[in-house]
């Protein structure tokens, strides 16, 4: 009983803590950018745990979770668990929009508005070159090898094999683990994008080449992404048209082959590129992707180490100890008895030149470690049924939203427009003891799955060592460490 009470204690003192910053309205951020008023949109309603919450279909992205339909008293872990999940799914569907705010307008599927933003590929050039003033997009880097198929229609560029983003472990994981190859054996690619604020401030700062980064620090700053805030008529809070913060979006993509029905993914056809490896030289085709994992990263003004949401294709894998829901899946094969051990990367040489792979062996066979869990899977059904039903966005789930239960302590920093509108860093634990624990997505940390501390994916205790070129902090994104010369 001692220890019950113990714990209830615990966790009082750490919402209390959490919720003593957190501003009593909420904004809506158009997903494009930019303060507005809610365009058009569709709402359900989902019981979860002890709260009841709205979910939205709409062009606007949440600014911060919405705790309002939590009563005084009742702030357990499970029923806050719930309204960052919803925040989650609303961020996914304004991220999900079309620009124009058109929502499964082509045949079940649309544009989307992060794909417009600015990826790590247009940022971080070669020499370190300036991609590009704030306030715009830069333009697209097309590889040479790319431009010799001739006219590419403006397709996008999809080059990453792996999260790293040097090229020999480019075909990797974190932690060099391996790459993913899915079950008609193609290598699976990634992107990183990052809305307008976060690429301003790059660009402001001038972090986009390694002189850059060592001139920014030697001057005394330190890495500092603007937070989303709410809008405030008296300048308390935020600013009075309130703020869209730093957002990054990581996307895991698979070639649609095989038995794939390209209806079943947010698809695209893109110029797919492989840089020279060992003896092979650079490749470039044309084919076509399909989305099979989405992470959302964003900073707001009660969560300096970030939100992280993160979602997958419904197809993706099985989890581990519960039966089998489909006859095939992207990356397991049922009953497969020459297959690679789960979870465990495929044999090297790994080399993405020589694809699709044959062998079952050398192909990944992957499940999910840490089930959905219930309330996430009910919440997940409202949304198929009621918001995303009859589009391609039906087929994607939400695995679960990770936040800092204890993201500040003592007297934080209050937010203003000079530190970006956001609360100091926890400065006895930088993590601010996240919630859930691990988080892992199958298609971004295959590998690294589980419940084992400092090695199973946890993304804030990763992030929370992320720096620069020169060993700084870069602000829970390894984004920075992309930056190329010059040196000085």
């Amino acid at each position: 009983m001692k220890r019950i009470l113990a714990a209830a204690i615990f966790i009082a003192v750490l919402v209390g803590l959490y919720f003593t910053l957190m501003p009593a309205t909420k904004e809506t951020v158009l997903a494009s950018g930019g303060a507005a008023t809610p365009t058009a949109q569709t709402t359900a309603q989902v019981q979860c745990a002890a709260t009841t919450q709205t979910l939205i279909n709409g062009t606007t992205i949440p600014a911060i979770p919405d705790f309002g339909s939590i009563t005084d008293g009742d702030f357990s872990l499970d029923n806050l668990q719930c309204a960052f999940d919803s925040y989650s799914w609303n961020s996914f569907l304004a991220l999900n929009h079309s620009p124009d705010g058109a929502f499964g307008d082509k045949s079940g599927d649309n544009e989307t508005v992060w794909e417009t933003w600015a990826e790590s590929s247009d940022i971080f050039l070669t020499g370190g070159a300036d991609p590009g003033a704030a306030g715009a997009t830069p333009p697209r880097e097309i590889p040479d090898e790319c431009k010799a198929l001739g006219d590419t229609k403006g397709l996008r560029v999809i080059s990453q094999i792996g999260k790293h983003p040097d090229l020999l472990e480019e075909a990797t994981q974190p932690f060099n683990s391996g790459p993913l190859i899915d079950t008609n054996g193609w290598y699976s690619r990634f992107a990183i994008s990052v809305n307008q604020p976060m690429y301003d401030y790059i660009t402001e700062n001038q972090l986009y080449n390694k002189a850059g980064q060592a001139a920014f620090s030697q001057a005394g700053n330190a890495v500092n992404f603007t937070c989303s805030c709410d809008p405030d008529a008296t300048g308390s809070k935020c600013s009075p048209q309130g703020q869209q913060g730093a957002m990054m979006v990581k996307a895991a993509w698979k070639v649609i082959a095989g038995t794939d029905v390209a209806a079943d993914f947010h698809a695209t056809e893109a110029l797919v590129y492989t840089p020279a490896l060992n003896d092979k030289p650079a490749s470039c085709e044309i084919q076509q992707m399909g989305l099979v994992g989405f992470h959302i990263g964003h900073k707001t003004i009660n969560d300096p180490q970030w939100l992280w949401s993160t979602f997958e294709h419904v197809a993706n894998v099985p989890e581990a100890g519960r039966p089998q829901s489909r006859a095939s899946y992207n990356y397991f094969q049922p009953d497969c008895e020459d297959c690679n051990d789960v979870n465990t990367p495929p044999a090297q040489p790994w080399n993405p030149h020589v694809q699709p792979v044959a062998q079952n062996m050398g192909k990944s066979q992957i499940e999910r470690s840490i089930p959905v869990t219930d309330h996430t899977v009910a919440m997940n059904t409202v949304v198929q049924n009621e918001l995303t039903k009859g589009t391609v966005w039906e087929n994607y789930h939400l695995i679960s939203t990770q936040w800092p239960t204890q993201a500040t302590l003592g007297t934080p920093t209050t937010p203003s427009a000079e530190n970006g509108w956001c609360t100091s860093l926890n400065p006895v634990d930088p993590t601010g003891a996240p919630a859930p624990t691990f988080l892992a997505n199958t298609t971004l940390e295959s590998y690294i799955q589980g419940t084992v501390p400092q090695a199973s994916s946890n993304c804030i205790s990763c992030h929370k060592d992320a720096t620069m070129t020169d060993g700084t902090f870069s602000d829970f994104t390894y984004l920075l460490e992309r930056a190329k010369g010059p040196t000085q």
